[in-house]
């Protein structure tokens, strides 16, 4: 745990560094440093990196960098609204995220609610449907309605056959 000492010695590496700091300020953290190594750790460290940052090769810009760098600034600026957003990385990124989220949500809805031909059987795979197959008789059902005089809903079942070369069907209306 560091203390207050070595946090002001820390904070006067930059100016010891470069000697800017007055004769006293520079006496303490000389003394300072003798005492504490985990202070003088640090400045060595520090002075590492900056011999190491001052060995790297000095990059050149090409003769027409800052030429093409004010013109490209000078397009950037007459693009309208809509424009920078459309040539924008984060419109890219945007676009193919919509694009992953309805893959995704397209293969859940799969995966929840398939979609198959019907079983041989007549029944499908969806979920408390069910289809049968049409057989050539069945019997006729007369609903009445509850909004008749009707105290109650009532289903009656009539056994008429319906013929199947016939084809035809009567509409029956629930009231009376």
């Amino acid at each position: 745990m560091q203390n207050t000492d070595c946090t002001n010695i820390r904070e006067q590496y930059t100016e010891y560094q470069e000697n800017t700091l007055p004769p006293e300020i520079r006496a303490k953290v000389d003394t300072h440093l003798a005492s504490c190594s985990s202070c003088n750790e640090i400045f060595r460290e520090l002075n590492r990196v900056i011999r190491t940052l001052h060995n790297l090769p000095s990059l050149q810009a090409s003769a027409h960098f800052t030429s093409s760098l004010l013109t490209r600034i000078e397009t950037d600026k007459q693009l309208g609204t809509w424009q920078k957003i459309y040539h924008s990385s984060y419109t890219k990124v945007a676009g193919y995220a919509i694009a992953a989220g309805l893959i995704v949500a397209i293969g859940i809805n799969i995966l929840i609610d398939p979609i198959s031909p019907l079983q041989p059987n007549g029944r499908s795979d969806f979920a408390g449907e069910q289809s049968s197959q049409i057989q050539t008789e069945e019997s006729l059902a007369v609903v009445t309605d509850s909004a008749s005089n009707v105290s109650a809903d009532t289903l009656t079942q009539q056994n008429i056959p319906i013929n199947p070369q016939n084809q035809s069907m009567q509409l029956v209306s629930g009231k009376k």
